[in-house]
């Protein structure tokens, strides 16, 4: 007698979800009927690439990695446009805004994050933009179309808010598109999470050749207008008029809805080394889990967990995931950056430093008790995944380190994988 399939329903249809369905797909999902919903209507699509649509240099059909079609041509359903608004945990199902109820006997919460907020007054007013999305894009791409292009040099048309690297992408593709831009962040200096000062400073002065203005050390506390955008009003005191802002300040993970359900969880639904809620015929992935309560904003942990959850649902195997540090590759506006463990010099490390202005290039590697536990390199990473390495393995580099910035042509030894003893 044929076995019965399982449902099995995966709410979210983000990267994390995609990574997961290619991770199920290579395994033994015969025992499963699966179920997508979306609240978007296009497939899954990678969202590391709306700055590229933003600034031109791609399109939308690029970036969607699953149409439509892929889902049905594996059999899978696939529900799109529709919200899931609550979980009922006793009856195994959940229910969407339209009302309709899909019984699971498994349910994956993969409902990601959203942008953060940020504390300024009248956020509601039109031309107050996120970019999380593509429609986020689209509306973009609308307002820069239809921009005036005959005001004053001095004016602003666009106001970025966030100097990480999802601000700094949104700048630059405005910039692109021929807009004034100013980008403000309330630290002294850019991509303060991976950069330390001198190096922000050398990619302050690129990004600044794009048409790109900065404000440092200042936040916006309100914006101004009837029902449009006029201006918006810092903690300085000082005013500047704009026709449009995006917020890129960081993201905050959807927990609501497994929590609303009785799922155990803080900053995001908590989850075990095997992506196991609280729930065992729950389990969750990506931007919205929490896990010895850390949470995730970067897709290789992410593709971790799918991989641990692949193999529990196919195989029933465990394989826990581990957060090991990963390290920050970043390319904007054409610069390559490279940024693993500390960044910040203090007194407690050895600083190994090569700064090249003419070339345009910052090295900078820390060393504690001989060993690296951090680099900093702007304009030239190719030796990045080397010191890397050495700094996952703590490699004792005391017969190498007068030639570590040089590169590996100078210390010419393959990286030892294995931690010192």
């Amino acid at each position: 007698m044929t076995e019965k399939k399982q449902s099995l329903v995966i709410v979210g249809n983000g990267m994390a979800t995609g990574r997961l369905l290619d991770e199920l797909i290579k395994r033994d999902v015969s025992r499963f009927n699966i179920t997508v919903i979306g609240d978007e209507r296009q497939g899954s699509y990678n969202r590391i690439m709306l700055s590229p649509v933003l600034a031109g240099e791609t399109d939308v059909p690029a970036i969607i990695g699953k149409p439509s079609a892929w889902y049905r041509d594996r059999g899978i359903r696939f529900v799109s446009g529709v919200q899931v608004k609550a979980i009922e945990r006793e009856q195994k199902c959940v229910v969407t805004t339209e009302g309709n109820r899909l019984r699971y006997d498994h349910l994956v919460l993969a409902v990601g994050s959203r942008p953060a907020k940020i504390p300024a007054e009248n956020q509601a007013l039109e031309k107050i933009y996120s970019f999380r999305t593509l429609r986020d894009v689209d509306r973009l791409l609308n307002v820069a179309r239809f921009h005036d292009r005959d005001a004053r040099p001095t004016d602003t048309d666009a106001l970025v808010i966030g100097g990480g690297l999802l601000g700094l992408e949104a700048a630059y593709g405005l910039a692109l598109k021929g807009l004034r831009v100013t980008l403000v962040h309330r630290s002294g200096w850019l991509l303060n999470r991976q950069l330390d000062k001198t190096a922000a400073g050398y990619l302050q002065k690129v990004v600044e050749a794009k048409n790109i203005q900065f404000i440092l050390s200042d936040e916006v506390v309100r914006f101004t207008g009837s029902h449009e955008l006029k201006a918006a009003e810092f903690k300085s005191g000082r005013t500047l008029s704009c026709k449009l802002c995006v917020i890129a300040t960081g993201i905050t993970p959807n927990k609501e809805l497994g929590l609303q359900a009785g799922l155990k969880g803080s900053r995001g639904v908590a989850v075990d080394a095997y992506m196991a809620t609280s729930d065992n015929s729950i389990s969750a992935i990506g931007e919205c889990v929490e896990f010895k309560g850390a949470t995730f904003g970067l897709v290789e942990p992410i593709w971790h967990q799918c991989t641990t959850l692949a193999e529990r649902l196919c195989y029933n195997l465990k394989l826990p995931f581990e957060n090991s540090a990963v390290p920050t590759k970043l390319k904007v506006s054409g610069v390559n950056l490279f940024s693993a463990g500390d960044f910040l010099t203090s007194d407690e490390h050895r600083e190994l430093l090569y700064c090249d202005d003419n070339a345009g290039i910052y090295r900078k590697i820390l060393l504690r008790d001989d060993r690296i536990v951090g680099a900093v390199l702007f304009g030239d990473t190719r030796d990045g995944q080397d010191y890397f390495a050495m700094l996952q393995s703590k490699r004792d580099v005391s017969d190498i380190a007068p030639f570590l910035l040089m590169g590996r042509a100078f210390y010419g030894t393959e990286p030892d994988q294995t931690a010192a003893a």
